[in-house]
């Protein structure tokens, strides 16, 4: 299992420039001029390091899994784990805003309209931490008066409740706040 990376943020809840609102990593090289490590043995010239097993015909070590059929893969690699990735292995804050976009547009009705819509919401993203689920859902309320931004949040978050009931069947609890970061409900399901 990936262990986080001591300077990650792993409660990180920013998105990138990106609608799909997944996390950007931290800049390259690229983007802030910054030192971009040893040039490669391929951009010098250099000694590429020695041959591998395969063009020495050595030993390539212990077969895999699936080489020798005895599954149990183990845990997921870095790559495979969360969508992005990421440091912080299953912890990791899931971008789950199109899915929920999507039931949205399946289950408002009409009393919904003026008060929520699938444009409001503009991040869904949920965590796994033990057992239960951790959602967050960032919307913006078009209402200027408290007691109707927290019904339009309320709606939301009895909406998303559903959904995770009907679609995977887990359980947690989800926060749904402004733009502008105020919690407005907190709910279990």
């Amino acid at each position: 299992m990936p262990s986080p990376s001591p300077t990650a943020d792993c409660g990180l809840d920013t998105t990138s420039d990106d609608p799909s609102g997944g996390y950007a990593g931290p800049p390259t090289d690229e983007q802030t001029g910054g030192y971009a490590g040893p040039p490669t043995d391929q951009e010098m010239g250099g000694y590429a390091g020695p041959p591998t097993d395969q063009e020495t015909s050595g030993y390539a070590g212990p077969p895999t899994d699936q080489e020798t059929a005895t599954g149990g893969a183990g845990p997921p690699t870095d790559g495979e784990v969360g969508n992005g990735g990421g440091p912080c292995g299953p912890a990791d804050w899931f971008d789950m805003t199109r899915d929920f976009q999507a039931y949205l547009g399946e289950h408002l009705t009409k009393g919904d309209d003026g008060t929520v819509s699938q444009q409001s919401v503009r991040e869904t993203r949920v965590r796994k931490v033990s057992a239960a689920g951790e959602a967050r859902i960032t919307f913006v309320s078009y209402f200027t008066d408290d007691a109707l931004s927290r019904d339009a949040a309320l709606r939301l978050g009895r909406l998303f409740i559903d959904w995770r009931r009907e679609v995977y069947g887990d359980a947690g609890s989800v926060a749904v706040r402004t733009t502008e970061g105020t919690v407005l409900v907190t709910l279990t399901w």
